[in-house]
């Protein structure tokens, strides 16, 4: 059965699209079938993983197996071998009004993906930089909890917005929930700032996990403006070392 993993933070632009894709082509490359859900309105993973053909999805995707139009077996797509893509579309916003209002809604994502997960190891969930009903569903069908961050003030002092999220998920939808790590994005050594705000995240939080930290690369970001993971374009790179290193945590820690 799939240990379910939702990568998240309500802010914006501190890489859970680059770490869900690479993690996810990590995991995949370890021999671990995955599945990749992406539940952002954005459909930035999507379009970096099938780029226009996000288009052809207007009928299967993520929408439309919460609103119970389609099934999640129609909706997954083969990006590579034991990497499979449940995507997002532009047509995601539109449904969130008809999930709100719908019975047990919260559940909706759960109770979509349930049939396939005895077919993975690892559903790794992309989420919007929100606090909506997308998130709520997302933490609801998940194990774990997979926080990225970039080592800012506000970066670290809004963490305690996720963590009262969860606690509120773990009183209402899900106990099982528990947090896997927080993941330092973009580190740079460049500046003082960063390893400050790191010491700053160990004090604050003495009880989070804090794992493998990633570097900022100029490689990472012309990976994904092309579409590909860190992998298949700087396989032997400073950032492509740190996601496989953060693989093997994560497996290291769920699978024990």
């Amino acid at each position: 059965m799939a240990r379910v993993i939702s990568i998240a933070n309500q802010k914006g632009g501190v890489g859970k699209t680059t770490l869900a894709l690479n993690l996810g082509f990590a995991l995949s490359q370890m021999g671990k079938k995955v599945l990749l859900v992406d539940i952002d309105p954005q459909f930035n993973l999507t379009f970096g993983l099938i780029g226009m053909d996000v288009l052809n999805y207007a009928e299967n995707n993520v929408g439309t197996i919460m609103t119970r139009e389609s099934s999640v077996e129609d909706a997954i797509v083969e990006v590579r071998k034991n990497l499979h893509l449940v995507p997002s579309h532009l047509n995601l916003s539109a449904k969130e009004i008809e999930i709100i209002n719908a019975y047990n809604r919260e559940r909706r994502l759960e109770k979509a993906i349930t049939p396939v997960l005895p077919d993975y190891d690892y559903v790794l969930i992309d989420n919007p930089p929100s606090m909506g009903i997308f998130l709520v569903n997302s933490l609801t069908t998940s194990d774990y909890v997979l926080i990225p961050l970039e080592l800012s003030y506000f970066g670290v002092i809004g963490m305690q917005l996720m963590f009262n999220l969860m606690r509120m998920i773990r009183e209402e939808t899900n106990e099982h929930l528990s947090l896997l790590g927080l993941v330092p994005n973009k580190f740079t050594r460049q500046t003082k700032v960063p390893a400050l705000r790191l010491r700053e995240l160990r004090e604050t939080y003495p009880d989070a996990p804090l794992l493998t930290t990633i570097p900022k690369s100029i490689a990472l970001e012309k990976a994904q403006s092309r579409g590909v993971s860190i992998f298949e374009f700087e396989g032997d790179g400073r950032a492509a070392k740190a996601f496989a290193k953060l693989a093997r945590e994560v497996v290291g820690i769920v699978e024990g």
